[in-house]
C-alpha cells in the first residue's frame, strides 16, 4: 500500500518526462517498477524508459567494459538525438530511469539518495567489483547527481531518501509532489551524508 494516501486519492501523473536519477544501487528501477504497477492497476497510462535503452536507440551506447560490464554512454550524442525525438510532449507520464537521466531534456527530476554504507551493501550483494562499489559509495557520499546541478538549474527537483523506505513510499512522494505542481521546486536543503554521519 502506498504510504500516507490511498491510491484513489492520488492525482495522476501528468504527461511529462520525469528523470529518476541517483547513484547506481539507490533504488531508481525499483521505484519506477512500483510506480508502473500502481498506475497500471489504476488504469492509468505510464511509460518507463531507461537511459541505456534510449542511448542504444540513438547509437550513443559504447561497448561494455570487460571488467564490470558497464557500457559508456555518449551523453552529448544522446542529448542531440533526443532534441529531435522529444520535440513533442509524451502521450503519457514517462519515467526516465538511469543515473544520467538528469542530464537529459526532462521536465522534472527526482533524485533518489541512499545512505552510503547501505548502498555499498546493496551493490556488494549484486556481485560488483570492490572498486566499483567503493566509487559509487564515495560518489553518493559527495552528493551524487547534485554535482551536476548546473546542468538542470531551471528544472524542478525532488530529493528522496530511499535508505529505509519502500519503493512504493518513494513513488507516493513523487505523486504528491507532481500533484502539487512540482512544488517546491527544490528541497530546502539537500541531503548531506557527511554532516549526517560525521556531523
Amino acid at each position: 500500500m502506498f504510504g500516507g494516501s490511498t491510491p484513489d486519492s492520488m492525482t495522476p501523473l501528468p504527461a511529462l518526462r520525469i528523470a529518476i536519477t541517483g547513484t547506481p544501487g539507490c533504488g531508481k528501477t525499483s521505484m519506477c517498477e512500483a510506480g508502473r504497477i500502481h498506475l497500471q492497476e489504476q488504469g492509468e497510462e505510464i511509460a518507463v524508459q531507461t537511459v541505456k535503452e534510449l542511448a542504444d536507440a540513438a547509437g550513443a551506447l559504447g561497448a561494455a567494459d570487460t571488467e564490470d560490464g558497464a557500457a559508456p554512454i555518449d551523453v552529448e550524442l544522446l542529448r542531440d538525438q533526443l532534441t529531435t525525438d522529444w520535440n513533442d510532449a509524451p502521450s503519457c507520464a514517462t519515467l526516465v530511469d538511469g543515473h544520467l537521466s538528469h542530464l537529459l531534456a526532462v521536465d522534472a527530476i527526482v533524485i533518489i539518495r541512499c545512505e552510503p554504507s547501505l548502498l555499498a551493501a546493496r551493490n556488494e550483494a549484486r556481485g560488483w567489483p570492490e572498486q566499483k562499489v567503493t566509487e559509487n559509495s564515495e560518489w553518493e557520499l559527495l552528493g551524487g547527481p547534485w554535482n551536476d546541478w548546473e546542468e538542470w538549474a531551471d528544472t524542478p527537483v525532488l530529493e528522496l531518501d530511499s535508505s529505509e523506505v519502500s519503493p512504493e513510499t518513494s513513488f507516493s512522494a513523487l505523486l504528491e509532489w507532481a500533484g502539487n505542481g512540482f512544488k517546491p521546486e527544490r528541497p530546502e536543503q539537500s541531503i548531506d551524508w557527511i554532516e549526517r554521519l560525521h556531523g
